[in-house]
């Protein structure tokens, strides 16, 4: 028995690397957006961009592990029937029970390593990002002077450099300004120096043109300047007023969050109540995936055709337990005290991994039965 369950293990870990390797890169992909848009923005380097990236794997690793458990626990159950590996197990002896047996070791090394990233990683990979995104944001002068590269240091506003000095003066400057919609400016100018005074920023470009769009009219008003001032002060961030987010936070501090983290008034008791609890419900999900597919798959017996219905039925449920958590969720969010019904797929899933184990089972206990009076 220890043999056959260590290679079922070994047979869901090898197939966990690859999934686990193609989630990866998928959802990664999603996120490198955003963190280039971030990184280009603010003039940075291939340096900052491989630090975010690390930073936001702990965010990657929640959506890819638990997809990777099921899709792991699918490809290689299906694997194994699908060569008769699991039908010879079976007339060897091995009931449901103990092809269960395996799989839920594999369950529950996925849902320690989901705990290990949302309880640990996350809080402290969170922290990290927004300190470092805070900081890059606050440095005006690195955001700004950049050559050769358009940028936007704040939404609707659009800068390119042709060249800077050490000295910190620019030359070359066009600064398209879209804020409002109905009338954008554009300013060229040949010289321009950026001067900070306290929380205070200002653009001073020289020897330039402005022009602007009428929307109504449909006309194009130019200005000449010798000197103009453009006011950069919003661009300027006090580090020390960062809200943190709820995820930032440990999960004791979440479920019962204190008069400091509601002070801001830009997180409610719900906010952080959800968060809490769905820490703690994801790993116990992660835990139940490949039980459903286990039992999913063995439910309707073996088939030369394939197991393809039921993969989808496993994928379909897997699905209907994480739209229950993300509602639940919100839920909570609006009532603190349902906080009991993120739980509720928790319960569901069991109950169908109880309900389909106990009908595999059915059988076996009807031949024991057949078989005592002879």
């Amino acid at each position: 028995m220890k043999r056959l369950d260590s290679y079922i293990l070994a047979q869901l870990l090898g197939a966990l690397g690859f999934f686990v390797l193609v989630f990866t890169g998928v959802v990664w992909l999603t996120q490198a957006v955003r963190l280039i848009d971030t990184v280009i923005a603010s003039g940075q380097g291939a340096a900052i961009f491989l630090t975010f990236s690390a930073l936001v794997m702990p965010q990657v690793l929640v959506i890819v592990l638990p997809l990777s458990a099921i899709g792991a626990a699918l490809y290689a159950i299906n694997r194994l029937y699908g060569e008769s590996e699991l039908v010879v197990m079976m007339a060897a002896g091995l009931g449901p029970l103990g092809l269960i047996r395996p799989v839920a070791i594999f369950g529950a090394i996925m849902g320690a390593a989901m705990a290990a990233v949302l309880l640990f990683l996350v809080p402290a990979a969170g922290t990290a990002l927004a300190d470092r995104t805070q900081a890059i944001r606050s440095d005006l002068a690195q955001a700004l002077i950049v050559e050769r590269q358009f940028i936007h240091p704040m939404p609707g506003i659009t800068l390119f450099i042709s060249d800077t000095s050490r000295q910190g003066e620019m030359a070359g400057i066009f600064l398209n300004d879209q804020r409002e919609f109905a009338r954008p400016v554009t300013y060229s100018a040949e010289h321009a120096i950026l001067v900070r005074e306290g929380m205070e920023a200002r653009l001073v470009m020289r020897d330039g043109v402005a022009i602007t769009l009428d929307a109504r009219s449909q006309q194009i008003n130019t200005v000449k300047f010798d000197q103009f001032v453009f006011d950069l002060s919003d661009l300027l961030r006090e580090q020390s007023t960062r809200i943190p987010r709820p995820s930032e936070y440990w999960v004791l501090d979440l479920l019962r969050p204190s008069a400091e983290m509601l002070a801001s008034g830009r997180y409610s008791a719900g906010d952080f109540v959800a968060e809490g609890h769905y820490k703690l419900t994801l790993p116990i999900l992660a835990v139940i995936y490949p039980l459903i597919a286990l039992v999913t798959i063995l439910a309707g017996g073996y088939r030369r055709s394939g197991f393809g219905r039921r993969v989808i039925v496993a994928v379909g449920v897997a699905l209907i337990l994480q739209i229950l958590t993300f509602a639940t969720r919100s839920q909570v969010q609006e009532r603190p005290m349902a906080w009991p019904l993120m739980y509720l797929p928790i319960l569901l899933g069991f109950a169908y991994v109880a309900i389909l184990t106990r009908r595999l089972s059915r059988p076996r206990r009807r031949s024991r039965r057949a078989e005592a009076p002879a």
